[in-house]
């Protein structure tokens, strides 16, 4: 019996607490000059900091794989330096076209490392496309020789 009236008197404050009128949606506040001022100082700050992350990431990241492609050149040219054969002279042919290839990513590089944060955007792509040549020139050469 006492169960029964907590149970009751449970699904009467239910009840009550569910048929509580609330409103809908407080009123919406009015949006100022400022608001929209201070939001899009805020988002032109926060874009600005991604673009130069990003191109900081970037270049870190063509800078140690160029350091690496360096010690790998270094290591193929020992190789063939005392070599005098025909191979020799197709080695050299794809060394030259390796290096001319490798300045170009260097020159990329440094393009990006003096560009602001904004334009380095448009350099990016250029240095992506001449760091995948560079790399399948050494691929090529790499399986070639």
């Amino acid at each position: 019996m006492v169960r029964g009236f907590y149970v009751a008197m449970l699904a009467g404050f239910v009840a009550v607490m569910g048929c509580e009128q609330r409103s809908a949606d407080p009123a919406p506040t009015k949006v100022t000059s400022e608001d929209v001022r201070r939001d899009a100082g805020h988002a032109a700050d926060t874009a600005a900091a991604y673009s130069r992350q990003t191109k900081e990431e970037f270049q870190k990241k063509l800078d140690t794989r160029l350091k690496e492609l360096d010690s790998e050149v270094a290591k193929l040219h020992e190789e063939w330096r005392d070599r005098k054969d025909e191979a020799k002279a197709r080695w050299e042919g794809k060394m030259k076209e390796l290096e001319t290839k490798r300045g170009v990513a260097r020159a990329k590089l440094v393009e990006i490392r003096d560009s602001s944060a904004e334009a380095w955007k448009d350099l990016r792509k250029g240095a992506q496309l001449a760091w995948e040549d560079l790399d399948k020139a050494f691929r090529d050469a790499s399986q070639e020789f």
